[in-house]
């Protein structure tokens, strides 16, 4: 049996427990435990094989204890989440293995790159590997926010730039995030976005470590390494979920209600329609974007007619002074 194909087989089952699996026992725990989410940090990790060993070296190789007082509000696969307090969440790892420390040092490692920028979630824990902090934003994520609160379309402009922005700043410094959706923008006190949860991300000289799921990803060979179009293709279906107010093909399976049965039902049927909407994207049939917003920008990005952030942002510039 071909070393190659244990691999591929292994990430093909990592992602379809993180995408669609994970999300489950997330809400179980918060129901059993009578608690809410403050906000979605959503974790995707996926062990690695080709990174270097550099990417797991620490500084210091005990783990953190768990803040004192801290609330847990999520617990991942291989991370847990906590409220230290009202202003920083921590991400720590569950425990010694790779698996459980890779994606917090590789997300460690992306804020080290990026550093300080007003379209990028704030770390306040630069300088370290075995843990990751950051600023806490009350408003939560954005696929959130837009659940709950109505979007004028001023503000929906400045959203649709931002996150151009945000993308053209990480592929700048060769970073490419492999999960983009709409989930990964925090909303901060004045209302701008910043991106975060670089936990499967890929930079120079360390693959992804994970890929985006089905409606935002770029039909491929996934043991490749990801690319800067594989990233512009879920920026498309990322901008798709900021102006329609659903992703892509989120239709075709919606769930229900959250009682148990539902959910298992939702469950069953999530691959089969991972594979249609695959094969959708193969064929090159994309989601209706006519009397959308910006629609031409989302299908250029789907296309494959945008190739960079930078040639999406300058287009919306135009459209802004044509309009």
């Amino acid at each position: 049996m071909s070393p190659l194909w244990i691999f591929s087989f292994h990430k093909s089952l990592y992602y379809y427990l993180s995408i669609h699996v994970l999300p489950i026992f997330k809400y179980v725990y918060y129901f059993l435990s009578e608690r809410r989410p403050v906000q979605d940090v959503e974790e995707q990790p996926l062990p690695s094989y080709t990174s270097s060993s550099k990417d797991m070296s620490h500084n210091d190789p005990a783990l953190p204890d768990p803040p004192n007082n801290g609330r847990l509000l999520i617990i991942g696969i291989f991370a847990k989440v906590y409220l230290v307090d009202e202003k920083t969440i921590r991400k720590l790892p569950r425990g010694q293995s790779q698996e459980d420390l890779e994606p917090i040092v590789r997300e460690s490692l992306i804020y080290n790159i990026l550093g300080v920028h007003p379209r990028i979630a704030e770390c306040i824990s630069l300088g370290r590997d075995h843990y990751v902090d950051l600023k806490y934003y009350r408003f939560g994520d954005l696929a959130s926010y837009c659940e709950k609160t109505e979007v004028t379309p001023c503000l929906l402009s400045k959203w649709f730039q931002q996150i151009l922005e945000a993308i053209a700043v990480i592929h700048s410094f060769g970073v490419i995030h492999s999960d983009l959706a709409l989930r990964q923008f925090f909303v901060d006190d004045e209302l701008n976005l910043r991106l975060g949860d670089f936990n499967a991300s890929q930079c120079p000289g360390h693959p992804a470590l994970s890929f985006e799921k089905a409606s935002h990803c770029l039909p491929r060979d996934y043991d490749l390494p990801n690319t800067v179009a594989s990233d512009i293709f879920a920026l498309g279906s990322t901008l798709y979920e900021l102006v329609a107010g659903k992703p892509p093909y989120g239709e075709l399976n919606v769930l229900e209600s959250d009682n148990p049965e539902s959910i298992k039902e939702h469950i069953r049927r999530q691959y089969g329609i991972d594979l249609v909407i695959e094969e959708r994207y193969r064929r090159n049939e994309f989601p209706d974007v006519a009397g959308l917003q910006y629609g031409h920008i989302i299908l250029g990005c789907w296309k494959g007619e945008i190739c960079t952030a930078k040639q999406a942002l300058d287009l919306f510039r135009q459209s802004r002074v044509i309009v």
